[in-house]
């Protein structure tokens, strides 16, 4: 990921920014009727996210860019059974699969933490 922001650093006009947006490490949950009755689990997701924090945080020391904000959010998949939101996973998810055993209630819901990056080229800064 490092590549690609020195890449995109490259190619931004004057004043320009990139806005970053990956889950955080934290592990994503199942939600059926409100309780959380499971987890997503994947072989390297933790790691793949925690070294996209870590592209982020490099660009910046290496006076690339500037982190002009950042934030976390919440990130909901809402489907209408638990065994709907499963096919989902297992099918746009990498390598990524439901531990969760509920009977199905509403709402089902696959809980995410994402963080968003405002980058602006550090050569604007005054």
């Amino acid at each position: 990921m490092v590549d690609a922001l020195r890449r995109a650093h490259r190619w931004l006009r004057p004043h320009g920014c990139v806005i970053d947006i990956h889950p955080t490490a934290l592990a994503s949950t199942i939600e059926v009727g409100g309780r959380i009755v499971g987890s997503i689990q994947t072989a390297d997701a933790p790691a793949r996210h925690a070294a996209a924090d870590a592209a982020v945080a490099a660009v910046a020391a290496d006076g690339l860019f500037v982190i002009a904000g950042t934030d976390v959010f919440d990130f909901y998949t809402h489907a209408d059974s638990l065994s709907e939101l499963r096919d989902h996973i297992d099918a746009n998810w990498r390598d990524a699969c439901v531990r969760a055993d509920a009977p199905d209630a509403e709402p089902v819901r696959a809980h995410e933490q994402v963080r968003i990056t405002k980058l602006c080229l550090a050569r604007d800064r005054v």
